[in-house]
């Protein structure tokens, strides 16, 4: 449970500048009481600011999954190839302390684990509950596949949408025909980024996503590859960030998003709106968010909760236990709130709790000014050769 990296030669998803803060973060004196932190599939670039600002050491190592992209894309510039050697790849399940013997020698103390990438979340559960299991999440399948989120949550008393994950086509074909001509969305159960949804109006586009969807299984994903089909929710969709303490949860940040479609797409990002806690429905939206977090067990670290504000009150999304927001937030919530997520995350993981208990338990009922992360849609494919005022 002591540890520290080794470096060696680097393939992997980050840019230069990304992976010279790494290496300026162990160069960095670390503040007295700090424990380092694990740090999983490390492509949060503001993340790793964040730690070298802190003095918090971060020990960068691969999830499985996130190694599993094509070797070009995992190509980074010589010079950090030189500087930077070799980010350890995670071990396998139940592996985690032989590993960390051999791999990370003794005379750190981990304080916790953090995660950069949705695809990297069970990878940097079980880590944490095998190499800092004073601060222990457990494992729970639940966290990251959607049926059993879904039944976990709705197990709490908590508002879902009708779910089903069918082996085959025929039984696919009732699960739509019993929503009554209502629309279905159709997503892996074990999704990142939005990747892989439909919204399907009739059944034979719903029949040719779920054959889309159709994929082998993995060990290494943790989750069955059968597709997940739920009635679509009709009404705004909401985020609750937040941040856990030994069971205590805070929520540091609401966020209300337009989606769309755009280009054959049916959920295209068009701007996230940071939100005020001023309302009832604010109020009930934060509620449903932390009780999300014990339905699924969450104790310790950062949470990004996804939810739709129906007419019959807010149901789930998703829920992302174990990593920040994945946009660039800090700029907006710092200056509108006065604190972010990561000062919350790290906070959590602290040895000194002083941090955290001089956190709020909501987001403020005002905000310092409004902001806006707006997405740029482009509507035809091409090369962007010139903008407005600069060359691209």
């Amino acid at each position: 449970r002591c540890a520290k990296t080794h470096f060696g030669g680097c393939h992997m998803s980050l840019s230069c500048s990304t992976v010279l803060t790494l290496v300026a973060g162990f160069a960095r004196p670390t503040a007295p009481g700090t424990r380092p932190l694990l740090y999983v599939d490390p492509v949060d670039e503001d993340l790793t600011r964040e730690a070298i600002s802190r003095g918090v050491p971060l020990l960068p190592v691969w999830s499985a999954p996130s190694r599993r992209v094509p070797r070009s894309a995992q190509r980074v510039p010589d010079k950090a190839l030189q500087q930077l050697g070799s980010i350890p790849v995670a071990p396998k399940n139940g592996e985690e302390v032989a590993w960390a013997s051999s791999r990370l020698p003794a005379g750190t103390c981990l304080g916790g684990v953090l995660c950069g990438s949705e695809a990297g979340l069970s990878t940097a559960e079980r880590m944490q509950a095998a190499l800092v299991p004073e601060r222990s999440n457990g494992v729970c399948p639940a966290r990251r596949d959607k049926l059993l989120m879904n039944r976990a949550l709705a197990g709490h008393g908590l508002l879902t949408a009708a779910t089903a994950s069918p082996s085959d086509w025929p039984a696919a074909e009732a699960f739509i025909r019993s929503l009554r001509g209502n629309r279905v969305v159709l997503k892996p159960r074990r999704g990142t980024g939005g990747c892989g949804v439909a919204l399907a109006c009739d059944e034979a586009h719903a029949r040719r996503a779920f054959e889309a969807l159709q994929a082998p299984f993995s060990p290494d994903d943790e989750v069955a590859a059968a597709p997940l089909l739920q009635e679509y929710l009709a009404g705004e969709e909401w985020v609750v960030d937040t941040a856990s303490r030994d069971g205590e949860h805070k929520a540091v940040a609401l966020w209300r998003y337009s989606k769309g479609p755009a280009n054959g797409a049916p959920f295209v990002y068009r701007y996230d709106e940071l939100m005020p806690a001023a309302g009832e429905t604010e109020a009930r939206l934060v509620e449903y968010a932390l009780g999300a977090l014990e339905a699924v067990g969450w104790r310790w670290g950062p949470c990004h909760i996804e939810l739709k504000q129906t007419s019959r009150g807010p149901a789930l999304v998703e829920v992302n236990a174990g990593r920040c927001n994945g946009v660039s937030f800090a700029s907006l919530t710092g200056p509108c709130i006065g604190y972010t997520q990561y000062d919350a995350a790290f906070a959590s993981l602290a040895d000194d709790d002083t941090a955290w208990r001089a956190l709020p338990p909501l987001p403020p009922p005002s905000l310092r000014s409004s902001a806006r992360l707006v997405k740029l849609v482009a509507t035809r494919a091409g090369r962007l050769r010139r903008g407005r005022g600069s060359d691209a």
